[in-house]
């Protein structure tokens, strides 16, 4: 009898209506409060699929055998690291190399728009320390200390350099001048800072204005001074202040070197004996002790 109703229950309304409501109920119930006994219930059914899924580890396993342990110390895998280390380092000298060719490829096309089309040429060259000893020297040592008050460059005579050839960096900055004694492929340049004297005019930091007339800008003689600086006294009402750059104005210099820039000013005094005059100080816009690459502007030979 007792038998019948439960058949009569599973069978009837009740059964679902009560199913339904349990599923509710655990469809409100948090994840924490199912997780203990329904992990258990997954495991239960599972265990029916537990001989298929080892025949299918095996089948699987057949076809492709696990891979061995990764063994850091493995000659192949040294090697693989190696020839990774290696194509980094490749890749890495190809970006720094494309990077020196952009930048000197910038300051080539700025000394030529200053110097011209003239009879002129560029030659691009490594500032190092001192030659090696000998008369053919033909290459600049680049690990030596520079010697003070003078820089060599691994251009010279077959390049066309000659004495006095005007030495420029980052396009119109006047670095030096080369000196007598110019060798096959090394000439020694005397920076700027070492010239005798140099005259300049001293414009603002943005340029001449176009209306005004050159002649409105102050002028000056920069002679050295202790740390590698100017000094001029200007004899001019015009405007002066600390900013302005010193540009070559000298007609002894090659025409290239005309307008490039040599200076910052960076102090303006006044003299008490002569009160329309000033004593400047100019700094040099380059430090010559970081320079690696620089231009030459070079005379071409006549046939």
């Amino acid at each position: 009898m007792r038998n019948t109703r439960v058949a009569e229950f599973l069978a009837g309304r009740r059964f679902d209506w009560t199913v339904a409501a349990c599923m509710l109920i655990m469809a409100l119930l948090p994840v924490g409060a199912l997780r203990p006994w329904t992990n258990d219930l997954a495991r239960v059914v599972l265990v029916p699929l537990v001989p298929v899924t080892h025949l299918g580890m095996f089948i699987r396993d057949r076809i492709r055998p696990p891979q061995q342990v990764f063994d850091s110390r493995a000659p192949e895998t040294i090697a693989l690291e190696s020839e990774l280390a290696r194509a980094r380092a490749l890749y890495e000298r190809a970006r720094l190399e494309l990077l020196a060719l952009d930048d000197s490829l910038r300051s080539l096309r700025a000394v030529s728009t200053r110097a011209g089309l003239g009879a002129s040429r560029l030659v691009e060259a490594v500032v190092g320390g001192t030659p090696e000893v000998g008369a053919s020297a033909s290459i600049v040592v680049l690990d030596r200390v520079r010697t003070p008050g003078v820089l060599f460059v691994n251009a010279g005579s077959r390049h066309g350099v000659t004495p006095g050839t005007p030495v420029f960096a980052e396009g119109d900055i006047l670095v030096g001048l080369v000196a007598d004694d110019v060798a096959a492929f090394v000439s020694p340049v005397v920076p700027a800072t070492r010239l005798p004297s140099m005259s300049c005019r001293i414009l603002p930091a943005e340029g001449s204005d176009p209306t005004r007339p050159m002649t409105a800008y102050p002028g000056a003689v920069l002679k050295p001074s202790s740390r590698d600086r100017w000094s001029a006294e200007v004899a001019s009402a015009s405007e002066l202040s600390v900013g302005m750059i010193a540009r070559i104005a000298d007609e002894r210099f090659p025409r290239s070197a005309l307008g490039a820039r040599v200076g910052r000013v960076v102090s303006v005094e006044p003299i008490e004996q002569v009160p329309l005059a000033r004593r400047i100080e100019v700094e040099p816009i380059l430090d010559t002790a970081e320079l690696r690459t620089v231009v030459l502007v070079t005379e071409e030979r006549a046939p």
